[in-house]
């Protein structure tokens, strides 16, 4: 039926391995199924399990969550359900963060229209995270509201805060490295 669930309680089996609360949303958006409602409400609920998942297990799972066909979707799902705050808590930042007149989405929205760009053109997953977060800095360089806000230097920002959000999650010094270049 092209449906995500656990088997049995969700909520046991997300105590037993916490990382499976990120696999499901990463199955989600690999495959294109829908997660059982009872299944999401527990993802919800239990979020915070994944504090105690290592880094380089979260990264290896959210690396083939932007890797899939619908890596914005996945991306959104993860902030829906509240475990982006333990993969990107920075992407947040963006959240309702308007931008000026030239620009007609908020920050955390560009960020996931650039993602699937990326995806859309098959770019690598460096590339891909790039996308994602050329556009992180915005939020703490934001100078003014409405249509003549200024972000100056937010490139600069971003490739800092690259650094240390894909540091965080153990990429490769080589990866890191390029990503924040790229940003």
């Amino acid at each position: 039926n092209k449906v995500i669930r656990t088997v049995g309680e969700p909520d046991a089996r997300f105590s037993e391995d916490a990382l499976r609360l990120l696999r499901a949303v990463r199955f989600a958006a690999q495959l294109g199924f829908n997660i059982e409602e009872k299944t999401y409400a527990a993802i919800k609920k239990n979020h915070n399990l994944l504090e105690f998942i290592s880094a380089e297990r979260i990264r290896d799972e959210f690396s083939k969550l932007i890797m899939t066909e619908r890596a914005a979707e996945g991306v959104e799902m993860l902030r829906e359900t509240g475990l982006i705050k333990y993969i990107l808590p920075e992407l947040l930042e963006g959240v309702d963060v308007g931008q000026n007149k030239h620009h007609i989405y908020t920050v955390y929205e560009h960020n996931l229209k650039a993602l699937d760009y990326a995806v859309k053109k098959n770019y690598s997953l460096e590339v891909r995270l790039a996308s994602l977060l050329h556009d992180v800095g915005k939020p703490r360089a934001k100078r003014g509201e409405g249509p003549d806000s200024t972000f100056y230097n937010h490139e600069v920002v971003g490739a800092k805060m690259a650094l240390k959000i894909l540091d965080k999650l153990r990429f490769s010094k080589d990866a890191v490295e390029y990503v924040a270049h790229l940003v």
